[in-house]
């Protein structure tokens, strides 16, 4: 079969000299599919660059959305972050009204009202009492906030007192990192490593109470630190000779260590 020849001729405009091209069909045929894609590729270029057109021409637009929901979710995360504090705080002053105050709704309902924006998320405000302690005379406050009478953590009793078992206090299950509060209000003594019962803090009330709180991971008040009833005072952890994380906590009543359980209600 007679092989089929292309012959390409340029003529320039201004020369004589007629430039001849020969190429074979195969050839031919390849630089014609090259062409095709080099248009395809070409169409593909164009049809991006009019989409990145459009962006841009939107841009100012999309910016402006964009710093609409980045300000949206932050409102939100300010509500949300609003109310894990409301009820963190109103479990807390639960917690603590059920150890020892009447059952009085208003009261309550008094003190949560007057606490619950002064709490910010994993930092804790002193808790004023004014709310509850309202009725009472000045040398009464004065009394009870130097009585060691809240609950010191919010957890549950794991170990009772017991003088036969040598266990001259009470320990609370809770979780690492639990904040621990002042049962009443006085100067730390104490603060620092005691043996088994680990990182302790030891608080002298000014009346002959003395409360101790041990095996924490961590301490918030230094010794010498005056301290308010229900203050954060450290976090709960597992130091010293411990099979688990837990507060161990002690009263002394002018030298001798009473049952903690008895002055919950008093």
């Amino acid at each position: 079969m007679k092989k089929i020849i292309y012959t390409i001729q340029v003529i320039p405009e201004n020369s004589k000299k007629i430039k001849i091209f020969r190429i074979s069909k195969a050839t031919y045929h390849f630089f014609k599919i090259l062409f095709f894609i080099f248009l395809l590729a070409l169409a593909f270029f164009i049809y991006k660059i009019a989409a990145i057109n459009s962006i841009l021409i939107n841009y100012p637009q999309l910016k402006a959305l964009n710093n609409e929901l980045l300000e949206k979710q932050r409102i939100y995360e300010n509500d949300f972050k609003l109310l894990d504090s409301i009820y963190i705080m109103e479990a807390k002053i639960q917690v603590l009204l059920n150890t020892y105050f009447e059952d009085d709704s208003a009261k309550i309902s008094a003190l949560l009202e007057k606490n619950k924006f002064n709490y910010e998320h994993y930092h804790k405000t002193q808790v004023d009492f004014d709310g509850v302690y309202g009725w009472r005379s000045y040398e009464e406050k004065q009394k009870i906030e130097k009585i060691p009478n809240i609950l010191p953590v919010v957890g549950i009793i794991s170990k009772k007192y017991s003088v036969v078992n040598n266990h001259r206090g009470i320990d609370f299950a809770a979780q690492i990192g639990d904040p621990v509060f002042a049962t009443a209000s006085g100067k730390v003594i104490f603060s620092e490593s005691k043996s088994e019962l680990g990182l302790t803090i030891d608080i002298d009330h000014g009346n002959g109470y003395v409360s101790s709180y041990s095996h924490l991971k961590s301490i918030k008040s230094k010794k010498g630190s005056l301290v308010k009833k229900g203050d954060i005072i450290g976090f709960i952890g597992n130091t010293g000779k411990t099979s688990g994380p837990h507060l161990h906590y002690a009263i002394i009543k002018n030298g001798s260590f009473v049952n903690p359980e008895l002055y919950f209600n008093y």
